[in-house]
């Protein structure tokens, strides 16, 4: 697949995923849990979902799903949960609302996580 059909693909499970995200985080601050916290359970889910979604969908992976992969998708990922945490948690101490914060944080490890799965899915 072309690099461009494999961004658009790529935009697209991110979008989806920023959507489980934003439930996700909705729904632990309303059960009274931070928003640091929570978004530590929102990143989580959000992984879930984009390996299963870039495997099949971005990357068209041929090989089955594996543990295996699934945790080298989850350490690629840990760097990208890192920058997207820190920038969030970042944005949110300087005053952003949530929504904001979850948008700069997750804009920013999008990007830098494509280069990374790339590598390892395609």
């Amino acid at each position: 697949m072309r690099l461009f059909d494999q961004g658009l693909w790529f935009c697209g499970v991110g979008l989806t995923a920023f959507a489980l995200d934003y439930a996700v985080l909705t729904a632990v601050l309303y059960a009274g849990i931070s928003p640091y916290g929570g978004r530590i359970i929102s990143i989580i889910a959000a992984i879930i979902l984009t390996w299963a979604l870039n495997r099949r969908l971005t990357f068209r992976t041929a090989a089955p799903p594996s543990w295996r992969e699934f945790g080298a998708y989850g350490l690629q990922s840990l760097a990208g949960a890192v920058l997207n945490y820190a920038v969030y948690s970042a944005a949110l101490w300087a005053g952003a609302p949530v929504l904001g914060a979850l948008v700069f944080g997750t804009g920013l490890a999008a990007a830098f996580n494509f280069v990374r799965y790339r590598k390892l899915l395609a």
